[in-house]
């Protein structure tokens, strides 16, 4: 469980440093990370489904493609509720905030930090949420 969990932070620890510096060695290091959950939503869908469709939702992000992008965070925090990972959902809010923010959507980027906000703090991580 750790060893997914480091594949997953990975993941978008790449994705965020590849919208960062637009270097190719960070969208490879993703690809490389999607893959894996990808695998890992087939075997356990309850498990890393919501993973897999946050780092799916963070790779179009960053290509641009905002509908598909949309579709994917949205379908992140579903997933996530439904199967009660409440720090995973506060992670999806936050993710699609920044998105929506980028997006100049200011009032659906405020609800979704508001949501994450809550969620951390429901989930105890003030020290996120402060």
């Amino acid at each position: 469980v750790v060893g997914s969990e480091i594949i997953f932070l990975c993941g978008l620890t790449s994705l965020a440093q590849a919208r960062k510096t637009k270097e190719a060695i960070w969208k490879n290091r993703a690809h490389e990370s999607l893959k894996k959950v990808k695998q890992l939503a087939k075997d356990s869908p309850s498990n890393y489904q919501h993973k897999l469709l946050l780092l799916e939702a963070e790779c179009a992000f960053i290509s641009g493609r905002i509908k598909k992008a949309t579709e994917k965070y949205e379908l992140a925090v579903a997933m996530s509720k439904k199967n009660d990972f409440i720090q995973d959902q506060a992670l999806s809010y936050e993710l699609a905030s920044k998105f929506y923010a980028e997006q100049r959507n200011e009032k659906k980027a405020s609800h979704y930090y508001g949501k994450a906000h809550d969620l951390y703090l429901e989930w105890g991580a003030t020290g996120k949420a402060d």
